[in-house]
């Protein structure tokens, strides 16, 4: 099944199981849209779903995080080839974000700026997406 949008409910079970005050590393897992799949044709010019991803949710997402403490990009890399795992259960692109805490993660998620500016272009890109909160070992 495919999932390309948070759920309240599991992103405030993740707030509370998460150390406060801790950084927080975000995993995720990325399958692109061939073609962006926006709503509305006045969201810009068709491309890509990695496209949109990359050039247009990326810049204002980077712009909307910047209050809440910023984020950093740990790792972003193409997927090229599935070692161990299902056969149907590929991905095209994986990246892991630090943010200076879960409820800076969440402050973001909530801000108006983030959900008309960023927001609608990770809808269009992604036809699958998977977001795991973590913190580092040791």
């Amino acid at each position: 099944m495919s999932s390309t949008q948070i759920n309240p409910d599991d992103l405030e079970a993740a707030a509370a199981a998460f150390p406060a005050d801790t950084p927080l590393f975000m995993l995720n897992l990325l399958r692109f849209h061939p073609q962006a799949q926006y709503t509305s044709t006045s969201d810009g010019e068709p491309c890509s779903g990695q496209d949109a991803y990359l050039t247009r949710y990326l810049p204002a997402f980077n712009t909307a995080v910047q209050p809440y403490g910023g984020s950093e990009l740990v790792f972003a890399g193409i997927v090229i080839a599935r070692v161990v795992g299902p056969v149907d259960d590929s991905w095209d692109a994986v990246g892991v974000a630090r943010y200076p805490s879960i409820s800076s993660f969440q402050h973001l998620l909530n801000d108006p700026g983030y959900q008309t500016t960023a927001e609608p272009h990770r809808r269009a890109a992604l036809a699958d997406w998977r977001l795991y909160a973590t913190t580092a070992l040791g």
